[in-house]
């Protein structure tokens, strides 16, 4: 079973749908995500909540190794044949044995380098709620295959709902605020949304659990490039900016810089949602030889994501601080440090026409050549990494750090962009 070849006008429906359910959604996350950072940075000191972002940067950089892509390749695999319980299931192991073995990894690390207890506990602890994540998110792809994102978006929610009660309780129950019981909730809300997401999966499809390690072996070789891809994005995108800055800021300054981060992140993901939400149609009309559609698609897309990208730099710059005193606390307004929104807004912008270039040429069998190049997005954000250990003066270094981030970003865009458009011009343009 394949998904039929939809008109523009109706896959633009299809598409806006299960965007508009995946931003509703993400909405209501937004919020109960505002009301758990007030908890959390309300509770803890500047010192504290710098330590429990340390904790969760850390683990998520192994998030991002063990990543593998395989939410996409889900997605396009299941793009051809929705209902296939087979690649539903051997990606869902996949992903868990990938998972395993990274997170145990990090654990692994965290002992040898002497961590803290409350280190190593919390990292165990937010490990394994990212694992189930890592599970969830493989029934969301088998879901954003059938344009069934309202069913993950509900199980989402419930999930962050459940987390926020579990942190509610522990701010109002337990006097001696330790960062691990934080994590805790995170794992329980985590737990929930995977046996959330099977039960829906289970109502879709038929699951056979019989594994094949053929299979499973091929499906990983096939992630591979869009897992490097993710790997080598984020590490000039998100990990070395947020090391170098780690490493270079105070706990209570690191606090300060990691709140603007995550709302710059958060914000950056609403080009993920729509863009998965095009990729089935987009890779049906591509292998389809549509491209006629496909150009008109990705055109109408890129049109979006730039007026998106300009809005939130406009709006984000003008009411940013008051956004982080009334999700956290006037004391995550730092004054030497007020550049560092609007820059990780404008890298958010950019992130924009990342993910419409990158999810493109994966949809075209092109994430190979995306993969290499990314080498060149590494490499140019690379330079300003190093020419930020050459100047004294700290706000040169982290506006150094953040331009690294930024050019790696906006170099990629422009590749990917150019590629795209060779594409379109190399091939005949078919309306049927």
């Amino acid at each position: 079973m394949t998904l039929p070849n939809y008109s523009l006008s109706l896959l633009g429906k299809k598409i806006a749908f299960s965007a508009f359910v995946q931003l509703i959604g993400k909405i209501l996350q937004i919020v109960l995500a505002g009301v758990s950072i007030k908890l959390i940075s309300n509770f803890l000191t500047q010192e504290g909540y710098g330590v429990y972002a340390s904790i969760t940067e850390y683990a998520l950089f192994f998030a991002t190794v063990a990543n593998l892509g395989i939410f996409g390749n889900v997605i396009r695999l299941m793009s051809d044949k929705p209902d296939d319980s087979k690649i539903f299931v051997h990606a869902l192991f996949v992903r868990a044995i990938t998972g395993v073995f990274f997170f145990a990894l990090a654990i692994l690390i965290c002992f040898l380098n002497g961590s803290s207890n409350i280190f190593i506990i919390g990292t165990a602890l937010f490990c394994s709620a990212l694992l189930f994540d890592f599970l969830t998110s493989v029934c969301d792809g088998m879901l954003q295959a059938n344009y069934l994102m309202g069913r993950a978006t509900a199980a989402l929610l419930l999930g962050r709902i459940v987390q926020v009660a579990v942190i509610f309780w522990i701010v109002k129950n337990i006097n001696s605020m330790e960062h691990f019981w934080i994590l805790g909730s995170t794992l329980i809300g985590s737990l929930f949304t995977f046996f959330m997401s099977l039960i829906l999966v289970a109502q879709k499809i038929k699951i056979n659990w019989q594994l094949e390690w053929g299979t499973m072996v091929i499906f990983f070789k096939r992630s591979l490039p869009f897992g490097i891809i993710s790997l080598i994005n984020t590490l000039y995108f998100r990990f070395i900016p947020d090391y170098l800055a780690n490493n270079l800021l105070t706990d209570a300054h690191f606090a300060s810089f990691n709140i603007s981060f995550r709302i710059s992140q958060v914000l950056s993901l609403a080009s993920t949602f729509i863009m998965f939400s095009a990729l089935p149609g987009l890779t049906e009309y591509i292998d389809g030889k549509h491209y006629e559609k496909a150009k008109k698609l990705f055109f109408s897309l890129q049109k979006i994501f730039l007026i998106a990208g300009l809005l939130l730099v406009l709006f984000g710059t003008l009411f940013g601080p008051y956004v982080i005193a009334f999700l956290t606390h006037s004391k995550y307004n730092i004054p030497e440090l007020s550049f560092i929104l609007p820059m990780m807004l404008i890298l958010a912008a950019i992130s924009y026409g990342y993910d419409l270039v990158m999810l493109s040429l994966f949809a075209a069998r092109k994430d190979v050549w995306f993969m290499w190049r990314e080498f060149i997005g590494l490499g140019i954000g690379l330079i300003f990494f190093i020419a930020s250990y050459f100047t004294p003066d700290m706000t040169e270094k982290m506006i150094l750090i953040l331009l690294g981030a930024i050019a790696g970003e906006l170099t990629m865009v422009i590749l990917g962009t150019f590629k795209m458009r060779k594409l379109f011009r190399g091939h005949p343009t078919t309306t049927s």
